[in-house]
């Protein structure tokens, strides 16, 4: 029997009735603060659950399934979510800093203001996606961003290369020393990045430069 606790008052929130929590079968659980630090649910199948505000530092989500559910203001920084499919997740200020995320499934999750940091997102689907959050050295190398909306996100030293930017919205954002060699820009040209660049801004205020005038926000069009 495995008991999930809560991370500042440790009551229980669930009782799992296995020795462990790998392929557990979590969909639609409470687990709110949920105390998950280091823990193991590869392969868990954790679906229209609450996980807001959990502490997931450091755990091995690998191949996990969150469909549609809530993890706004999670600690999930040097987790691993390879191969897990987050989609339609809303993911609102969570952490992910430094996180393992390759070929994570993203599309149309909601990221508003989260932290990924330094993540590896190589080959992840965030197509569709709301991106408006610090994704600076992030490695987005190969990853689907098409319609994606990264409206002031802050991609400073992110790697861009080979991702597909088609129909993404970068207004406002930072790009400072990102590397976007062979990606496919929002006008849907290869290695075009010269031109991506120009919706961005090139300053702050009083820098005298010019903002492209906002595209439509992409949820307009689906």
């Amino acid at each position: 029997m495995i008991q999930i606790r809560h991370k500042a008052t440790g009551a229980v929130l669930l009782e799992v009735d296995a020795a462990t929590l790998v392929g557990a079968k979590l969909s639609g659980a409470k687990l709110q603060g949920a105390s998950l630090q280091g823990g193991d649910l590869r392969g868990a199948i954790v679906n229209n659950a609450d996980l807001r505000e959990a502490d997931l530092r450091g755990a091995n989500l690998t191949n996990a399934t969150f469909n549609a559910s809530a993890l706004d203001s999670a600690n999930a920084a040097h987790a691993t979510f390879t191969g897990a499919d987050l989609t339609d997740c809303t993911l609102v200020g969570a952490d992910f800093t430094d996180a393992n995320m390759q070929n994570v499934n993203l599309r149309y999750a909601k990221l508003t203001g989260a932290n990924l940091s330094g993540a590896n997102l190589t080959k992840s689907d965030m197509s569709m996606t709301d991106l408006r959050a610090n994704l600076s050295s992030a490695n987005l190398e190969g990853a689907d961003l098409r319609a994606a909306d990264l409206t002031g996100a802050n991609l400073m030293g992110a790697n861009l290369e080979k991702a597909n930017l088609t129909s993404a919205n970068l207004n406002c954002a930072v790009i400072t020393r990102a590397r976007m060699g062979g990606c496919i820009d929002k006008t849907g040209k290869h290695g075009a990045a010269k031109a991506t660049a120009t919706a961005v801004r090139a300053g702050g205020p009083g820098t005298g430069k010019t903002t492209a005038k906002p595209a439509k926000p992409w949820w307009q069009f689906w």
